[in-house]
């Protein structure tokens, strides 16, 4: 009994410190216990079999752990940045063109502008005691000092002035106080584009400051 003990603590000694293949002295001492105690080589053998199932389970273990490895770095964003998708910057908002309530000639008026040159949005309302209208704004220009903001008349009671259909520009000068006039296409033909229907006013003539009416109220003018 006490050399199977010292059999079994030697055996568990050696393969505890991590070594495959025991001496030949401990393996002859174990094979001399077989003829006499056949239940140790089964139990041995069941022994061995726990220690190489340990050793598979750890090199499965580590094929795991180096499979998830693999697949974190294929998840890891690019162009060493920390994080998820690069986000998109939001686009600036127009600015503005004009804005603001006033009356002029006779008429009150609401405009809320946006844009420059040939992309402009927004619209300019307008009426007096024989009608009103709305314009879409399409351009915009500075000449002589001046800003002209016109468009396509949408909606309209103000049909000698300003029909649908027709063209209608506003035109601001500012200062303190501001001033403005109304320019009409009226009945006549539509100009080809709204700039055109800038250059086919002034072929009448350059529009000069006394033209122009003070206005009551505020507008807010873009540089």
């Amino acid at each position: 009994m006490s050399t199977d003990r010292e059999t079994t603590r030697v055996v568990r000694s050696w393969l505890d410190d991590g070594v495959t293949k025991l001496p030949d002295r401990v393996l002859d001492a174990v094979l001399d216990q077989v003829p006499a105690t056949p239940q140790r080589r089964s139990g041995w053998s069941a022994w061995r079999s726990y220690r190489m199932s340990t050793y598979a389970k750890l090199a499965a273990a580590a094929a795991a752990v180096l499979v998830v490895a693999i697949a974190g770095y294929q998840l890891l964003p690019r162009g060493g940045g920390v994080g998820g998708q690069p986000t998109v910057a939001p686009s600036p908002s127009p600015s503005v063109l004009a804005r603001g309530m006033f009356v002029v000639v006779g008429y009150t008026t609401t405009i809320d502008a946006t844009g420059s040159g040939t992309n402009v949005s927004g619209t300019l309302q307008a009426s007096n005691r024989d009608g009103a209208f709305t314009v879409a704004l399409h351009c915009e220009r500075t000449i002589d000092g001046l800003r002209w903001i016109g468009g396509d008349v949408t909606e309209s009671t103000d049909l000698d002035n300003a029909p649908v259909g027709s063209r209608t520009a506003v035109i601001l000068q500012q200062g303190s106080p501001a001033k403005a006039i109304f320019y009409f296409q009226m009945h006549d033909p539509a100009s080809a584009s709204c700039l055109a229907f800038f250059d086919d006013a002034l072929k009448g003539g350059p529009l000069t400051d006394d033209m122009l009416e003070p206005i009551t109220g505020t507008v807010q003018l873009a540089p």
